[in-house]
């Protein structure tokens, strides 16, 4: 922007026109984060597919298949355990071993019962059934090994007899053989043997009753010995029996133990079909979601190629050339034009830097006109006929004399400690009562004393003393005037009337130009409290702009080294639209600030007469003393209605508003709590104020409402201003002085008794208006303007005071 373009910054429809056909980064960055977002979208559908058919085998397992395993393998386990109970049944040979065993087995039974497969819990049943079987078998051979052991006793027992009684010896050796083959019997393990050892029983028998009846008179031992040996003849069938009873006791174990190894070998092998089977589906489960996730990765990297390439091109290098450029503003002072970018939000950003630079430019070059307006204030003192010394409250040091000064009083300028030294004084007290009179009142004009030059010649003077400040501390100026021939001689009455009114109106000329610097060190504070407020956002954008450029940096080294992840590339574009926003916004707000100081300090240091919108001219004055206010907890209330001009001299206006906003900020709230200003600003005409005004709420103060008295009519095109606080108000004492120059009550807080004094000056001269003051002390405080819309004419200045 060049130089002589100064104005309002572009409004938003007409930057967007200025961006002609460009693309918008946000468009662009919308499509390519939904096109990703589809990309991701698919790739994590088919991934998600291919894990919920694992997921959904995972569950069969889990609810089926694994559970199913795990009985087989229960079942298994029982089974084998079955077996074992069945062959130590079978192996038993006391009868409460084989008794525990088939309860051990009928509990296994009864626990599986519950649960188990009716296949497997019929072909249980018959295990455990053959078992059953196998125990009752065992406890018959017990009971026939019992009975033929009984028999075989018996036998022992007759053969006891027969010796006992004598019997022949042809009697007892085949009884004896005859014993022998029953105890061969009961060992045998075979039908055919068990066959001939009965054969061999019958023949010894029959031999041993023959030897018996041929013993004379034995016919009758005879038959009882044959009918012993008959009963134990019973040993061999029962034996047979026995072993018919092992023989299918075998049997039984055997299907048993085949039912139990078949139910065993199955469920193995079903347990390891669908382990298998599962092993199986997975792996094609994995392969397929690897390849989905191989092309969705692939996909992903090409986008982030082409993203990074579109963002290398059209977004890093008009940032860097946006950053190099305001480089150059800070380095030469002099703005560079940028190349237009593809995206209009950077565009914008290139626009707004173009902006910045010049009104840096100009702020710089503004600066410089302050600095040598501020010499030529002080070249103004120096060349003043009176002499003219400022000196420190703290210690009386001299910090500024002219050579009137010096000439006076015949000293070098840094003796000349007027408020300190009683030496310049015939009354010595006469330089504490100064000090004093400026203390308590701010200022004292034209205090006649007996003075004392530095040699000792005495003269009269005329002494005026205001107190100042020198940045953050107090200062007295003093200014004398010499009436020592006024005194000296009557004749001379008329020429020392000339010169004292001459003196006044060099007085009154410095009076102007003590009003000049109140005025230049209020711009001088704007001008510090808007450096501060633009830089905050040109801090921050700067520092967005950097951090964007070491990301971009970080984000283009990892390219190169191919470790550029998605993840960081998301990132990047997160930030990278933040950064952008953070930029654009901070360096829009600098340029607003920046705009709106240079036309309200243009206004308050030039007399331009021309016409402005008050109520955006209001919203420029309080952005302009926003740096004060902050600094305060107060609130600013604007009434003002919309489309009210005034061609007139705003740069008055301001410094209005301004000296009222200061003086409430500075007396009304002296305990420093927050309050409320308010801005009321009505056209008045023949029907009376437009709008209802903001009274200050005291009994003089004229408010709009039921039942009270309305402000008095004046003529159409005449605007009336009401500023109000809702402070301590002003005592009553002092109402009728507050626009007297130098009258202030905060002469050690740092009031200079000129604020309200300029205002009503710039009212009455410059605005052709009329200003008074409504106030009750405790209910705040009401100032009332008013001025025509349309100034008149130049008239010549009325005299100050």
């Amino acid at each position: 922007m060049s130089r002589g373009q100064e104005g309002v910054p572009p409004t938003p429809a007409a930057a967007a026109a200025g961006g002609g056909g460009r693309l918008r980064l946000h468009t662009v960055t919308m499509l390519t984060a939904l096109g990703s977002g589809i990309l991701m979208v698919g790739v994590v559908l088919a991934v998600g597919w291919a894990f919920l058919r694992v997921l959904d085998l995972a569950g069969e397992a889990r609810t089926a298949i694994v559970p199913r395993i795990t009985k087989q393998q229960e079942y298994a386990i029982f089974a084998a355990r079955v077996g074992q109970l069945a062959e130590a049944v079978l192996r038993a040979r006391v009868r409460e071993e084989r008794l525990r065993a088939l309860r051990e087995t009928e509990a296994l039974a009864g626990r599986f019962a519950a649960d188990i497969d009716p296949i497997i819990l019929n072909r249980l049943e018959q295990a455990v059934a053959a078992v059953r079987r196998t125990a009752v078998m065992a406890e018959g051979i017990d009971a026939g090994a019992a009975r033929a052991a009984a028999l075989r006793a018996s036998g022992d027992g007759l053969f006891l007899d027969l010796l006992r009684s004598g019997a022949p010896l042809a009697v007892q050796e085949p009884f004896f053989q005859a014993l022998e083959a029953m105890g061969g019997a009961l060992i045998a393990s075979h039908p055919v043997l068990l066959d001939d050892l009965e054969a061999r029983f019958r023949g010894y028998a029959a031999q041993a009753v023959g030897a018996r009846g041929a013993a004379a008179g034995a016919a009758g031992a005879a038959d009882r010995l044959a009918r012993d040996l008959e009963s134990l003849a019973a040993l061999f069938p029962l034996r047979r029996e026995m072993l018919s009873e092992e023989n299918l006791m075998g049997l039984e174990t055997e299907i048993a133990h085949g039912v139990l190894t078949d139910l065993s070998e199955s469920l193995t092998a079903d347990a390891a079909s669908g382990t298998q089977r599962i092993a199986g589906t997975l792996t094609a489960y994995g392969e397929s979601g690897l390849l989905i996730v191989a092309l969705g990765l692939g996909t992903a990297a090409a986008v982030q190629i082409v993203l990074y390439l579109l963002l290398r091109v059209h977004v890093v290098r008009p940032i860097l050339r946006a950053s190099a450029a305001l480089g150059h503003v800070q380095r030469e002072r002099r703005t560079l034009p940028l190349k237009p970018a593809l995206f209009a939000e950077l565009q914008a950003i290139s626009t707004s830097v173009e902006r910045f630079g010049a009104a840096l430019v100009d702020t710089h070059e503004y600066a410089l006109a302050l600095k040598a307006g501020e010499e030529r204030l002080r070249a103004i003192l120096a060349a003043s006929p009176f002499p003219i010394v400022i000196a420190r409250r703290s210690d009386g040091s001299v910090l500024f004399f002219n050579p009137q000064a010096e000439t006076l009083f015949g000293t070098a300028g840094a003796g000349l400690t007027l408020t300190r030294d009683s030496r310049f004084f015939d009354d010595p007290a006469d330089a504490g009562r100064l000090d004093r009179l400026v203390a308590e009142r701010g200022a004292v004009g034209e205090m006649e004393v007996a003075m004392r030059t530095a040699a000792g010649r005495p003269f009269w003077a005329l002494v005026s003393a205001v107190e100042i400040r020198d940045g953050e501390e107090p200062a007295i100026l003093v200014a004398v005037n010499d009436i020592t021939q006024r005194k000296r001689s009557e004749e001379e009455t008329e020429a020392a009337k000339r010169r004292a009114e001459r003196a006044l109106a060099d007085l009154r000329d410095t009076q102007e130009h003590l009003i000049q610097a109140e005025k230049m060190a209020s711009l001088g504070a704007l001008v510090a409290g808007v450096a501060h407020e633009v830089n905050t956002p040109v801090g921050v954008a700067l520092t967005g702009i950097t951090h964007l450029a070491d990301s971009t940096r970080r984000i283009a080294r990892r390219v190169e080294e191919a470790a550029l992840r998605r993840s960081d590339f998301t990132g990047y574009l997160g930030m990278a639209v933040e950064a952008c926003g953070l930029i654009e916004a901070n360096l829009n707000r600098a340029v607003e600030l920046i705009q709106s100081f240079k036309q309200t300090a243009v206004d308050q240091t030039s007399e331009e007469r021309r016409s402005v919108e008050l109520k955006a001219y209001l919203e420029d004055v309080l952005t302009s003393l926003h740096p004060r206010l902050k600094q305060t907890r107060h609130r600013v209330v604007v009434d003002c209605p919309e489309g009210l001009w005034l061609d007139s001299y705003p740069g008055a206006l301001f410094q209005v508003l301004t000296n009222l906003t200061m003086n409430a900020v500075t007396h009304a709230y002296p305990d420093g709590g927050p309050g409320t200003l308010r801005i009321a600003i009505a056209r008045v005409g023949a029907g009376g104020p437009d709008t209802a005004r903001v009274g200050a709420g005291g009994p003089d103060t004229a408010r709009v409402g039921a039942g009270e008295p309305d402000m008095p009519r004046v003529g159409a095109g005449e605007l009336e201003l009401r500023f109000s606080d809702d402070g301590c108000g002003i005592p009553a004492a002092h109402r009728g002085r507050i626009f007297d120059p130098f009258f202030t009550t905060r002469r050690g807080a740092g009031g200079s008794g000129l604020g309200l004094h300029i205002v009503y000056n710039i009212v009455t001269n410059r605005l052709r208006g009329t200003i008074r003051v409504d106030s009750e002390e405790g209910r705040g405080t009401t100032f009332v303007v008013r001025f025509p819309s349309v100034a008149p004419a130049e008239r010549a200045p009325e005299p100050v005071g």
